[in-house]
């Protein structure tokens, strides 16, 4: 059994919040600020008071004037990540979650620059794959000539409609 702690809020913020929206809500960021805890990710399954709150980051670069999404091999452009209680160790609060989302980025390419930003929320009941968890969205943009990591690929914005995207990818990627 895994007893890793994450990230849990109350859902009472959240029912208002269908799909990906790039309007950032200050009461939802007052209530994962003040209202948020750590529980087994078991006590949070089908649990209609709470949810899991995961980190999700899109990668993006402009190479002659274009963007590009990072893209993995099996349609992810949202690479997400639950968050542990070390969280903490990357600074205070909201603070924290925007380094861990600097750190994972910059991890996940090996690089040392690039820069985050919070773009959006994803909440959607209705795709199995998000149901469990309510997405802080980041994106981060990095240098023209930034490799794709193994296993990933650079894709042009106008190129998406190309490319199988896994649902929750498609969802954030239309909205951004």
């Amino acid at each position: 059994m895994d007893d890793a702690l994450v990230l849990a809020m109350p859902r009472r913020e959240l029912f208002r919040i269908s799909g990906f929206t790039k309007q950032v809500d200050l009461e939802i960021l007052h209530s994962l600020a003040e209202d948020s805890w750590y529980a087994a990710p078991a006590s949070l399954v089908g649990n209609f008071d709470a949810k899991e709150v995961r980190l999700g980051l899109v990668v993006m670069r402009s190479q002659e004037g274009t963007d590009h999404l990072l893209i993995d091999a099996h349609g992810v452009a949202l690479h997400a990540t639950p968050i542990p209680p070390e969280v903490g160790h990357l600074g205070p609060g909201l603070a924290a979650l925007r380094q861990l989302a600097l750190v994972a980025g910059r991890t996940m390419l090996g690089i040392s620059a690039g820069t985050v930003e919070l773009i959006g929320y994803c909440n959607d009941d209705t795709l199995p794959e998000c149901r469990p968890f309510f997405l802080l969205v980041y994106r981060m943009k990095v240098a023209a000539d930034v490799a794709a990591p193994a296993g990933m690929t650079w894709v042009a914005r106008s190129a998406l409609a190309n490319v199988p995207l896994d649902p929750v990818s498609a969802l954030v990627a239309a909205g951004i």
